[in-house]
């Protein structure tokens, strides 16, 4: 089954069935989502480790002592299955990730990043995940973790700055942000 697919909650469900169910529906998409960046549009990819990934959960949501946390272990998992994977396993789709609103910039700027850093930027910045989700899905903390997102936006900005048509709005505002994304990629 793909995470994208919905399951009704059932009519009369066992506590197990419904507690699985409503996982299922409340990680289901937002898991796909973030493994679609993160393979850069792999949907076959992106399905395969976000399901088997879902499936783990669903495996162990009775054991959840901190259900709040279940979106970092979530993507741990995935994470760490997409690190197994080889370049040539993945055959990104720039089309999947346009359907997702981003532009070929955006696109591109992901491609720059390793699969790591994009785990990073992905987590802290477009998902908005508490930081202690954010060290424990990439499995670094403190320093380190500040270092990880500090070179992944750096790289980002920098990439997408290098694909993104230039500003087309001129003035003192634009000006003052294309000095800021200069200095913060410096």
């Amino acid at each position: 089954m793909q995470a994208t697919e919905s399951r009704p909650l059932p009519a009369h469900p066992s506590e197990d069935a419904w507690m699985r169910a409503a996982f299922h529906e409340l990680h289901g998409r937002s898991l796909h989502g973030f493994a679609l960046l993160l393979l850069l549009g792999d949907q076959a990819q992106a399905a395969r480790l976000s399901g088997e990934a879902l499936g783990m959960g669903l495996d162990h949501v009775d054991e959840l002592r901190h259900p709040e946390r279940a979106a970092a272990w979530l993507r741990a998992r995935l994470v760490q299955s997409a690190l197994a994977l080889r370049a040539s396993d993945l055959q990104p789709t720039a089309g999947a990730l346009t359907g997702l609103g981003a532009d070929p910039a955006v696109v591109a700027a992901l491609g720059a990043l390793d699969t790591r850093e994009r785990a990073a930027l992905i987590a802290s910045m477009i998902e908005h995940l508490d930081p202690r989700d954010v060290a424990a899905l990439l499995r670094r903390d403190g320093s380190r973790l500040r270092h990880l997102v500090m070179t992944a936006r750096r790289k980002y900005l920098a990439a997408y700055l290098g694909a993104a048509p230039e500003v087309t709005v001129a003035g003192p505002i634009a000006d003052r942000l294309h000095d800021v994304a200069q200095r913060t990629i410096g």
